[in-house]
């Protein structure tokens, strides 16, 4: 609501050119404009033709951002204006350089605060010998200050009152989303040959602003606002839309009465006519709105690739596309009475306003008629250069785009998009195969994105998420093909060095993702893929390296083109190539507080493979050749945990895999504290981390337990020629459960002792942590005694 005008008349009115010029004027603004008088000047620049927003509009632009903290409302009336009647193309420049502030932290509010807290303090130091300054404050043009009105009251100012001081963030915000709708009018205003070189100006800083600004759905909508204008068709201008800014008719010094404007019309691009009678044109070639298209699709995606970046909460970190295909597509596997994943995400606000982002990028996408498939092929094909997929030729650098090519779009907003289409078209259609590149070109953009490392950097949920979709689909697949005992085409079947490569990684990234449902996910899929496989010897290696809790190095594709590398003179680089740096080392598959839960899973796959050979045989058509026992269908003979060569073919580990599952130096907890007689502080330390060790290998000595409840009770299979292997695997496990045995007959006494005296000093530290795993301790106590009484 505009406020009373002074009777003696308003300076924003009397000094309004041409009564003075237009800097003066502009001088005049920066001192006397006001939350109360600013829905004047709004009135002003919207009751002449145009001229004033045209002279000052760009420099005014600085000076209403000032209110928009106070006034919001009115001072995006002004900034709306201002975007709708200034020169497009000066405004622009304007707007561009107040997103870099933002984008570089800058705050003028914070710097500038309010006028009262201005006028004591000086901006420039006050050097030896010089005149202290003086601050003249808010001065008119007859060089006297005006008269503040006195409060009705004895309180504080009433401005302060009504409008409170809005936090830094939410501050930076609301110019942000401010700035964005100004971007939208503006550029649609210019008409020139050439509007992606203001494109190539505004969107980066707009970017960098949006970055640095905290990300939430309500900004990126904002963005998405922008860019949906820009990309949508072209469309007959709206007609003027009456004015709701509501002033007082006030009287000139002239004498003449001035009434509000009823119209804010969106005036055209002053400098249109001079351009297109200097060159002849002023309309956009076929090519630059090629690279137009191409510039808002890399911006699409970087908003985008920020966004889901951006998300962090605790219960759904990413979309949970991967979850919730799963229970789409497996609704069996999902457990009764428990509500799923896919109905929490889609009762939770914070989700919904996620979808609605999401769907307006598909949108945007489809305005800009793109084609994600083939920007994902791209991303595939971008390390070989094969048929279809030709290099593009190398461009010089310019200050702007002249060609679509130079625009590069960001990987992991292509794969985010490219994965949000999937999903939809999994939802719509339940095909497990539709819409999906394949599992080498999964395994591609993995490797890419969270690469096999000895020191693992925790991926983004988002991007781990998008990458699992697109795998599960293939692995479902897979595994349905699998189940129905088709044999797959030729070319769909990994090689063992790039299959090693992809399940390594998946067992790093479920052994290190905090996320639980991410982590169940990479468990799974990766279990679906090593159950498909049909190589039983690239099965096992897999199941034994997981066992072992290390893998090799990313160099098994080199490994498996040259087995037998030499050093030389490399003819690519030119670099010297030693035999080390070619041979392949290990790389551990998780932290050492994981081993234990990792090898679990190594040994549950075994156990899995055991139960489909046992299956097998029991039926009657499973008299079958030696050849077809191993398939993927029959799974493994467990004759094969005896057998050393296991790792055949493939650079493996050197431990067998009856040593990985029943160590030889496996020592009891007794054993250790009985060995060590004296009691210093140190030996009670070891103490503490021999219990410790021991716990955190539970998950891994129940499995190896579970394992042999199934091989115990079922005779070895029929191609054992002797007994040999069969006894030599039954006294390594009788060894084993007795070990475990005796720790868990420690284990019990040191919790007794805990629980009669805490001060009891047999278990140190170590007390408090068996008393956190007392379930722990009672799953593995057990599955020991249904074992023990197997072995009698």
């Amino acid at each position: 609501m505009a406020s009373e005008i002074p009777p003696d008349g308003d300076p924003l009115v009397d000094t309004l050119p041409p009564a003075t010029d237009y800097m003066t004027y502009l001088t005049l603004l920066e001192y006397q404009l006001t939350p109360q008088n600013l829905p004047t000047l709004t009135r002003l620049l919207s009751d002449d033709d145009g001229t004033l927003a045209k002279e000052i509009g760009w420099d005014l632009l600085k000076i209403i951002l000032r209110f928009l903290s106070d006034t919001p409302d009115e001072a995006n009336r002004c900034l709306e204006i201002i975007a709708r009647r200034g020169n497009p193309r000066e405004v622009v420049v304007r707007v561009a350089e107040e997103l870099e502030k933002l984008g570089d932290g800058e705050d003028d509010e914070v710097n500038e605060g309010n006028s009262d807290q201005g006028d004591d303090e000086d901006e420039l130091p006050t050097f030896a010998g010089e005149a202290p300054r003086v601050h003249l404050g808010a001065m008119t043009l007859d060089g006297m200050p005006p008269t503040k009105p006195k409060s009705t009251d004895n309180s504080v100012d009433q401005v302060n009152v009504d409008t409170p001081v809005i936090p830094s963030p939410a501050r930076r915000a609301l110019k942000l989303q401010s700035l964005f709708n100004m971007l939208s009018i503006l550029h649609s205003r210019i008409k020139t040959q050439y509007p992606s070189r203001f494109l190539a100006t505004s969107l980066p800083a707009a970017l960098g602003a949006y970055r640095h600004v905290p990300i939430t759905a309500a900004t990126t909508l904002s963005f998405l606002a922008v860019l949906e204008q820009l990309a949508g068709k072209s469309r007959p201008p709206l007609p003027p839309r009456v004015s709701d800014i509501s002033v007082p008719t006030v009287s000139t010094s002239s004498g003449q009465t001035q009434t509000p404007s009823a119209t804010t019309a969106t005036l055209p691009d002053p400098e249109a006519k001079i351009e297109e009678a200097e060159k002849g044109v002023n309309l956009p070639s076929a090519e630059e709105r090629a690279i137009i298209s191409r510039l808002l699709y890399a911006v699409l995606l970087e908003v985008l690739d920020e966004y889901l970046s951006s998300l962090s909460d605790d219960q759904f970190p990413s979309m949970s596309w991967t979850s919730r295909l799963r229970e789409s597509l497996e609704p069996k596997k999902s457990v009764p009475g428990r509500e799923t994943e896919t109905q929490l995400f889609e009762d939770s606000p914070k989700t919904q306003e996620r979808e609605s982002v999401l769907s307006k990028v598909k949108k945007i996408s489809l305005d800009l008629g793109c084609d994600i498939s083939a920007e994902i092929k791209k991303l595939i094909h971008e390390d070989t250069v094969e048929e279809g997929f030709d290099e593009e030729t190398e461009e010089e650098p310019s200050e702007y785009p002249t060609s679509p090519s130079q625009i590069p779009l960001p990987r992991n907003g292509v794969i985010f998009l490219y994965a949000y289409q999937s999903y939809l078209e999994a939802a719509t259609t339940s095909n497990a195969a539709t819409f999906s590149p394949s599992i080498a070109a999964v395994a591609q953009l993995i490797d890419h994105s969270s690469p096999l490392s000895a020191t693992p950097a925790i991926p983004s949920a988002a991007l781990l998420d998008s990458l699992l979709s697109l795998l599960y689909r293939q692995a479902l697949a897979n595994s349905q093909e699998e189940a129905q005992s088709v044999t797959p085409p030729d070319g769909t079947v990994l090689s063992p060095a790039k299959f090693l490569l992809l399940i390594s990684t998946l067992t790093q990234l479920f052994a290190i993702t905090p996320w639980a449902s991410l982590r169940d996910s990479a468990y799974q899929i990766a279990s679906k893929l090593i159950h498909a496989y049909p190589k039983p010897e690239v099965r096992l290696q897999i199941i034994a390296q997981t066992i072992e809790g290390s893998t090799l190095s990313s160099n098994w594709a080199e490994f498996e083109e040259d087995p037998h590398p030499e050093p030389g003179i490399d003819e690519e680089t030119g670099l010297t190539r030693s035999t080390s740096a070619l041979e392949p080392h290990p790389i551990p598959l998780a932290p050492p507080q994981q081993l234990g839960v990792l090898k679990a899973v190594g040994v549950d796959w075994l156990k899995d493979e055991i139960l489909r050979y046992l299956r097998h045989q029991r039926q009657p058509q499973g008299q079958t050749t030696d050849a077809s026992l191993f398939s993927p269908q029959t799974g493994l003979n467990p004759d094969l945990i005896t057998d050393e060569v296991h790792e055949a073919g493939i650079r493996g580990n050197e431990s067998s895999l009856l040593d990985l599952l029943f160590p030889k130096d496996l020592t009891s907890l007794d054993q250790a504290f009985n060995t060590r007689t004296s009691k210093t502080e140190e030996e009670e330390n070891d103490n503490d981390d021999t219990i410790s060790a021991f716990l955190l290998n539970i998950p891994f000595y129940i499995s190896t337990l579970n394992l042999l409840s199934i091989i115990l009770p079922n005779p070895q299979s029929a191609s054992s020629a002797s007994a040999a292997p069969s006894q030599i695997f039954t006294d390594r496990a009788s060894a084993h459960v007795s070990s475990l045995g005796a720790s868990l007959d420690f284990l019990t006494t040191v919790l007794l002792h805990a629980a009669a005296d805490t001060g009891s000093s047999s278990g140190g530290d170590a007390s408090a942590v068996l008393a956190e795993s007392r379930a722990d301790i009672n799953a593995l106590q057990d599955a020991y005694e249904r074992v023990r009484v197997l072995l009698q």
